[in-house]
C-alpha cells in the first residue's frame, strides 16, 4: 500500500506540473496570484523537482542551441561554435533552495535565486556582431534541479 500511495502522489505531481509551469511561463508577474493553493504541503521532498522534466520554452527562437531538463549540479553545458548577430534567448527553470548561476560566454553572467516552488526566468541578449566559441555553463547549489534552453533569432529589439 505504501508503493500505491507513492504512485498516486507521483501521478498528481506529474499532472499538476503543466499548470504550474504554464503560469510561471506566461505571466511571471501575477503567477503567485494565479496559482491555486490546491495542493497541501507534499510530504515527499522531491515533489517540486518534476517540473524540470521539460526544457523551458524559447518558442520565439528560430534556432535552438540547448534544450536540457531535469539536471542537477554544475555543468559545462556546451560550446556554441558561432552565433550570428541577433538576439540570444536564455530560459532557465529551477527548483530547490539555493541559486543557479548562468554564464553565457563573456557576454553575460546572472544569478537566479531558486526556491522549493519551481520558477522560470527568461533573458535576452542582443548581439550587434557575431560571436565565436561561446561557452554556456550552469553552476547550481546542492539540491537544485534545473532546466535550460538557449536559442537565437535574427534582429535585436531593446526591452521596453
Amino acid at each position: 500500500m505504501g508503493n500505491l500511495t507513492k504512485a498516486r502522489v507521483a501521478a498528481v505531481i506529474v499532472l499538476a506540473v503543466p499548470l504550474v509551469a504554464g503560469c510561471t511561463t506566461h505571466d511571471s508577474q501575477t503567477s503567485s496570484q494565479n496559482v491555486p493553493n490546491a495542493s497541501p504541503t507534499p510530504s515527499p521532498p522531491t515533489s517540486p523537482i518534476d517540473v524540470t522534466k521539460t526544457p523551458p520554452d524559447i518558442s520565439g527562437s528560430t534556432k535552438t542551441f540547448v534544450r536540457l531538463a531535469d539536471r542537477t549540479g554544475s555543468e559545462e553545458v556546451t560550446v556554441i561554435p558561432s552565433i550570428r548577430a541577433g538576439t540570444i534567448a536564455v530560459a532557465t527553470e529551477c527548483a530547490g533552495e539555493g541559486k543557479t548561476i548562468i554564464m553565457v560566454g563573456k557576454l553575460t553572467t546572472y544569478t537566479i535565486p531558486c526556491t522549493t516552488t519551481p520558477s522560470m526566468t527568461y533573458n535576452e541578449i542582443g548581439l550587434g556582431s557575431s560571436k565565436q566559441h561561446v561557452l554556456i555553463t550552469v553552476t547550481a547549489s546542492a539540491g537544485i534541479h534545473w532546466g535550460l534552453s538557449v536559442g537565437w533569432r535574427p534582429g535585436h529589439e531593446r526591452p521596453s
